[in-house]
């Protein structure tokens, strides 16, 4: 393993496309297609093709500028004062943390380093002051984050969360590690193949294996439902069937909550509300709604003082047992008061893009969260906390 310092060009990766899309999509392409790189140039395409949603469609380009190049620089200030290195498997925001939604303008030098199972990836890398594993937990990636826990023993620089962490965050892991807590509850969780599904008792939830943000999530109520369910989804190997909680309140809503655990202490990203069971925030269309809005201003500004006391014990825990310096939670209060963890997941995405007129509270609680973050990668790397701070 050696360092090198390469020359790279920055690149436009997903949070700063939020100032260019969809206006600035054709001075995108041209920049695009005025860029000589092969690697770069289908890099770049990626990055605009996510952002517009076309999933496979990027992937396939993300592939082809993978067979060129490894590394890409997507934050790139004259004179950082902190170069971050993340390591990254093939695919998208669903696969790695895209960290430069918190790292953006505050003068840090982002590179990405995309790795795979062949040990060459890791000959040459990009100098760096400190490294943090973005890769997220999925079957595919299982061994990947392996290969990743044999090279980070012999790492030339401080190295940020670890593969046993990452694999802690499977949903039936999860279960395995908490299940016999007492002051917070994981829903029971187990991975099961598709032929053994039917022989499953009902009611139960399931999803495909490495879905996120409710894809192709039900709740089965009785035998012909899941006979339907699996007619749809036939293409599935493996399936995570999990215990329906009630997170409901007396108002029939649904809440939930998104937790980042950064250097293990707990940080509030934003409440959900809905009027559906599958709580995902922009289903929510919390936009829409003045008391909604309202109720999550109250539970972020009050989140040190008000939920901290009650549930911080069962944070910790989690912290602990998931050992992990990033990770971020989504969680929900059961119709008896519990703390009920759905899921943790080290590659979430954490972000302060809201528009301030309709969420002025949220700037400043994701604020202490990427000051924290940014502390722990400078306390990390040993560079004093002054030396970061806004670009303006």
């Amino acid at each position: 393993m050696k360092l090198h310092d390469p020359a790279l060009q920055p690149i436009r990766a997903s949070r700063e496309l939020l100032n260019f899309l969809p206006e600035g999509l054709q001075r995108l392409l041209d920049e695009i297609a005025s860029e000589e790189d092969t690697g770069q140039r289908f890099m770049k395409l990626f990055f605009v093709l996510q952002s517009l949603q076309m999933d496979e469609f990027s992937l396939e380009i993300q592939n082809k500028a993978l067979q060129h190049t490894n590394v890409f620089r997507v934050l790139a200030p004259p004179d950082p004062a902190l170069r971050v290195l993340a390591i990254m498997g093939p695919g998208n925001m669903l696969d790695n943390a895209p960290l430069d939604f918190i790292l953006f303008d505050k003068n840090i030098q982002l590179d990405l380093l995309y790795v795979s199972t062949s040990t060459d990836f890791f000959k040459d890398i990009p100098e760096h002051d400190v490294a943090i594993l973005a890769l997220g937990e999925s079957s595919k990636n299982k061994s990947l984050l392996e290969l990743i826990q044999v090279q980070r023993k012999n790492w030339p620089r401080p190295f940020l969360n670890h593969s046993q962490g990452v694999m802690n965050c499977a949903r039936d892991t999860l279960y395995s590690l908490f299940k016999n807590e007492t002051t917070f509850v994981v829903p029971s969780t187990r991975k099961i193949k598709a032929d053994q599904v039917l022989s499953e008792a009902i009611p139960c939830l399931i999803r495909p294996i490495d879905t996120h943000a409710g894809e192709n999530f039900e709740k089965i109520d009785n035998a012909q439902a899941l006979v339907d369910y699996l007619n749809k989804n036939n293409t599935a190997d493996a399936f995570y069937i999990s215990e329906f909680i009630d997170c409901s309140q007396s108002d029939g809503l649904y809440r939930k909550f998104r937790i980042a655990l950064i250097d293990k202490k707990p940080y509030i990203c934003h409440l959900a509300i809905s009027e559906h069971w599958v709580v995902h925030y922009i289903a929510a269309h919390m936009e829409l709604s003045p008391a909604k809005r309202a109720e999550e201003e109250k539970f972020m500004t009050e989140f040190n003082s008000v939920f901290l006391p009650k549930y911080g014990a069962a944070l910790k825990v989690i912290a602990e047992k998931i050992d992990l310096d990033y990770v971020v939670l989504d969680g929900g209060i059961s119709m008896d008061g519990k703390f009920v963890l759905f899921e943790a997941d080290n590659g979430a995405w954490i972000h302060d893009t809201d528009p301030v007129e309709l969420y002025p509270y949220k700037k400043p609680a994701m604020a202490r969260a990427f000051s924290a973050f940014i502390d722990m990668l400078k306390f990390s790397a040993g560079v004093p906390i002054l030396a970061v701070s806004t670009v303006s």
